[in-house]
Parts: C-alpha cells; sequence; structure tokens
C-alpha cells in the first residue's frame, strides 16, 4: 500500500500502541515509531497499559488509554472486539503482545534487546512480524532464544525521525542550536523494574550525590536531572549549581541533549542510541538492571572505557551478572537490586559514592578533552522508519478503502 493510498483512505489507520513498564525505553521507541508513522499516514491511536511510559509520549495525539488484563482472555477478546483495531504495536511486554494476537489482533512487535534473552525468557513468537533491533551480537544463549521466533525481522537502532536527528546534529555543529557549555544533562532513566516495584530509590540515593558532586568539579553551572525521579525527592546540596528535575517529553528530552555541554547517563540502550544519532558522547552511570551492564559494553568496545563508571566489586561483579543472567532476565535483576539496595548501608555507603565520584569525574575529563562520539555503537539509525514501512505494509484493505 502506497502512503498516497493511506492518506487519501476514508478512515485512518487504527493502532493500539503499548510499551512495557519496564525503564523508560519502549515509551521512547513507541514514540519514535509513532511519529515515523503519523508522517506517513493518517492515525486513531489508543494506548494499552503504559502507566510508566506516558510522561514520555506527551503530545503524541494517543486519543485515549486503556488497561487490559492479559491473563484474563475474555477482557482481551473484548477490548479487541470493542476497538476493532488494525494492528497493534507492541514494545517489549510479550505477555500483552501474545495475548492480542490470539484475540485475533495483528500485532508488530518491537524487541530492542534481543541479546538478553535465554530460554528462561518469555517471548511472543508466533505475532503477525517480530521486528528486533540490531545493536549487540547475540550470545549463544540468545540465538537459541531467537530461533524459535516465527516472523523474524532485523531493523536497524529506533531513535526519532533518524534524517531530522541528523540534521539537528549538523546544526549543532554549525551553531544554528545552540550548544551551553554550562548545561549539563544528567539522566536517570525510567528508575523502575516490574520485579522489584517502585518504592525503591536506592539507585538515585546511591548516584545523585557523585555524579552532582562531578559536575560542579568539572564546571557545570546548570544541571537538568531527567527521568522518572518521585516529585518529592530531595535534591543533595549542589553548591553554586542550579539543579532541577524535571519528567520530559521525548522530544524535550532530545533538544536537551543537542543543547548540552555535558550529559551523564542510565546506560539504558534507548538513550545511548539517540546520544549517538545526535553525534554526541557521554558519562555512563552505573546500570540499574541486567540490559545495562550489556549497554555498557556497547560503549566500552566501540567509544572508550574510561567512559563508563562501574559499581565497586563490593556491591557487583560481572562474573555474578553473567552467572545470573544464565537464568533470565528476571533472576539477574532481582539480584542486581538487591545488591544496590544493600549498598546503600553504612559504611559500605561511603565508599560506593567515593568510587563512583571517581569514575565519573573520570568520564568527565575525557569529555572535555574530544571523547569519541557515541556515533560509532551503530551505522543506520533508520529503525522508526522500518518499522513503519513494515506496519504500512500490513495494513488490511479496509483501512485505505
Amino acid at each position: 500500500m502506497s502512503d498516497q493510498q493511506m492518506r487519501a483512505g476514508s478512515r485512518p489507520l487504527r493502532i493500539l500502541a503499548s510499551g512495557v513498564n519496564f525503564g523508560w525505553g519502549s515509551a521512547g521507541k513507541l514514540s519514535s515509531v509513532l511519529r515515523a508513522l503519523r508522517s506517513r499516514a493518517d492515525l486513531e491511536v489508543t494506548g494499552i497499559g503504559t502507566e510508566l511510559g506516558r510522561p514520555v509520549l506527551t503530545g503524541l495525539g494517543i486519543t485515549r488509554w486503556r488497561t487490559v488484563d492479559v491473563s484474563d482472555a475474555a477482557q482481551v477478546n473484548a477490548l479487541v472486539a470493542e476497538l476493532a483495531p488494525d494492528l497493534a504495536l507492541v514494545i517489549l511486554d510479550p505477555e500483552l503482545a501474545t495475548a492480542l494476537q490470539r484475540a485475533g489482533c495483528p500485532v508488530v512487535y518491537v524487541d530492542s534487546l534481543p541479546f538478553l534473552w535465554t530460554e528462561h525468557d518469555p517471548l511472543p513468537v508466533d505475532v503477525e512480524l517480530y521486528c528486533a533491533q540490531r545493536t549487540l551480537p547475540l550470545p549463544p544463549a540468545a540465538e537459541t532464544a531467537m530461533s524459535r521466533v516465527r516472523n523474524l525481522t532485523w531493523v536497524p537502532p529506533i531513535v526519532p525521525h533518524s534524517a531530522g536527528l541528523a540534521g539537528a546534529a549538523l546544526q549543532a555543529e554549525s551553531g544554528a542550536v545552540e550548544r551551553e557549555a554550562g548545561l549539563a544533562v544528567l539522566n536517570l532513566g525510567g528508575l523502575h523494574s516490574p520485579f522489584t516495584g517502585s518504592a525503591d530509590d536506592s539507585y538515585q540515593r546511591l548516584v545523585l550525590e557523585p555524579a552532582l558532586d562531578a559536575l560542579s568539579r568539572a564546571g557545570a553551572e546548570r544541571v537538568v536531572i531527567t527521568g522518572n525521579l518521585p516529585p518529592d525527592t530531595e535534591l543533595p546540596p549542589s553548591g553554586a549549581m542550579t539543579v532541577e528535575a524535571r519528567r520530559c517529553a521525548h522530544d524535550d528530552f532530545v533538544g536537551l541533549l543537542l543543547r548540552a555541554g555535558r550529559i551523564v547517563t542510565s546506560p539504558g540502550l534507548t538513550t545511548l542510541l539517540e546520544i549517538a544519532a545526535v553525534d554526541r558522547s557521554a558519562v555512563l552511570l552505573p546500570p540499574q538492571n541486567l540490559s545495562q551492564v550489556l549497554n555498557g559494553d556497547l560503549v566500552e568496545h566501540g567509544c572508550s572505557a574510561r567512559l563508563r563508571t562501574s559499581w565497586p566489586e563490593q556491591v557487583l561483579t560481572r562474573a555474578s551478572i553473567d552467572a545470573w543472567h544464565r537464568q533470565g532476565e528476571e533472576y539477574a535483576v532481582e539480584r542486581i537490586r538487591a545488591r544496590i539496595a544493600a549498598a546503600c548501608a553504612e559504611p559500605l555507603r561511603d565508599v560506593v559514592t567515593r568510587e563512583l565520584s571517581t569514575g565519573i569525574d573520570q568520564g568527565l575529563d575525557l569529555l572535555a578533552n574530544s571523547a569519541p562520539s557515541f556515533a560509532r555503537i551503530a551505522q543506520d539509525f533508520g529503525g522508526a522508519e522500518r518499522v513503519a514501512a513494515e506496519i504500512l505494509s500490513r495494513v488490511p484493505a479496509t483501512a485505505a478503502a
């Protein structure tokens, strides 16, 4: 079906859209693909679930939000019958994808972390189309897991408006987008795992103070803390720096990445790829979960190990993480988060914050001396457009008659 046919269609394309409630990466991917779709077709989008990621999706024209119990087949069937969607776009939520496909709604599933999976992890192997983002090589366990997927296609990294981001990066280099030397972005990401709940504030308690101290020593004058930080979070003293915390819509966050003189970020893969797409680099905070451990490998191998801040060995070792990984993502994440929580207790906390501060200092020093761009970690950033094209190729004729 051509784009012209879609625009001339008698009704919009009806899509159910959802991202898993684990961090904010899935909401970023959802935003990127929906924007790519809207540039080519009229859409009527109903959001499903995605409670955690909704702030990221502000301004995307999602007409309504619904929730559904994926374990209740009758409820899922009723939702699909009521909304009569042409298809569903589901990011990293295998249970929802499987339930919708079984209810008769074709599902385009986006998996941004295929390198993560083992035989212990659920995958929606029978969906209409399974789009796997190509970044890190697949280890043997992931190759075995992914071999079960029937309708698999590989796509480049998914970022918002790949051509537009490239143009924005060029504008930044030429001065059309003003770079603010004194502005720093400190991104904490989604700060949530469904395996550990939302009440655990261990991560921000450990990383906020050393990160702000390091940014102050590096000469930052204003710090914008982004991510899913609770509104009542008490921020550490910041001296002469101006510090504010906010939850950003996707476009606002990308704009901050373009303008900031320094970026320090939790190593979520979507954020790393968006930094790469605008030809910037950043200092990585220590990982919050299993995927962020592996995402750090991407930066270390493609750019520099000095940009990567690791937990002290008293908190986490790579050998332990790799052993836990063999038991599946949930098993590993539960243990990683438990170790992070335990590190908040004295006297270990003082040791941890000192070592993190030193590691962030090292990374910021490299940033100040022309750190290699994250653009080295990927060659093609057209994944959002590729997924949009795959979706439009599967639109039933009734949506464009």
